[in-house]
């Protein structure tokens, strides 16, 4: 009888040893230690835009492209920067008139270094934002890069290569303004329907007009807005067409 107990607490001995070292098995209570040797280390999860975001200010990390992939019918952009300049290439030409618009990309170039960045693509299906910026002193609101509306101009604002304004007119109407930052892949579109009048670059605001309607009609109004595109006051009464 000793010998056949023996012999039994040595089976449960062993089974108990064995259950611990299940691989995959969640053990509980003391003692019970997960034995996680063959288990895949936890991967990251990462954001869609984790290189954008993860660039430092001043595009040290950015992938930049090789200057000759960009389009070679690329337009150069009148504004440039130091050894900056901004191009627009029209990828696909509109079809015609309430048919599919066009398509274009804004490339962003280092010339000095023979280097350039695609910034972006156009999208003629971008949600409109401007019931989010209805109030008269709203600010910019962020929008992500694939949904850019148009890109008929764009310009570097002034003394700071790290972030454009493009501006493009696709609803035949408005003229939809953008502030976007290359380097770490965001947006803002500017409460602006009228484009930007102006950059100071002293002041470093952006002056831009917009439209609306009182018992007098039709007018126009000049706002100006910081950088990062927070209102920051009227600039200037109503003016009537």
């Amino acid at each position: 009888m000793t010998i056949v107990l023996a012999v039994a607490v040595v089976l449960i001995a062993a089974a108990f040893v064995g259950c611990k070292n299940i691989k995959g098995q969640i053990l509980d209570g003391p003692d019970m230690v997960r034995d996680s040797a063959n288990y895949p280390a936890k991967e990251s999860v990462d954001s869609p835009d984790k290189a954008a975001t993860n660039d430092t200010s001043d595009g040290t990390n950015i992938e930049w492209l090789d200057i000759k992939e960009m389009p070679k019918t690329a337009v150069k952009q009148k504004d440039s920067y130091s050894q900056y300049a901004v191009y627009i290439n029209e990828d696909r030409p509109s079809s015609g008139e309430n048919e599919l618009d066009g398509i274009k990309s804004v490339w962003l170039a280092n010339e000095s270094a023979g280097k350039t960045i695609k910034v972006c693509v156009t999208n003629p299906m971008a949600d409109p934002q401007w019931e989010k910026m209805t109030d008269k002193d709203a600010n910019a609101v962020s929008v992500p890069l694939t949904q850019i509306a148009a890109a008929d101009k764009a310009m570097i604002i002034p003394g700071d290569a790290v972030k454009l304004i493009v501006e493009g007119c696709p609803d035949g109407r408005n003229i939809w303004t953008y502030i976007i930052d290359p380097y770490k892949g965001t947006a803002l579109q500017l409460p602006s329907s009228e484009g930007v009048q102006n950059l100071d670059k002293e002041k470093k605001e952006i002056i831009a007009s917009t439209y609306g309607y009182d018992d007098d009609g039709r007018y126009s109004v000049s706002k100006a807005y910081s950088f990062d595109g927070k209102f920051l006051r009227d600039t200037g009464e109503k003016e009537r067409e």
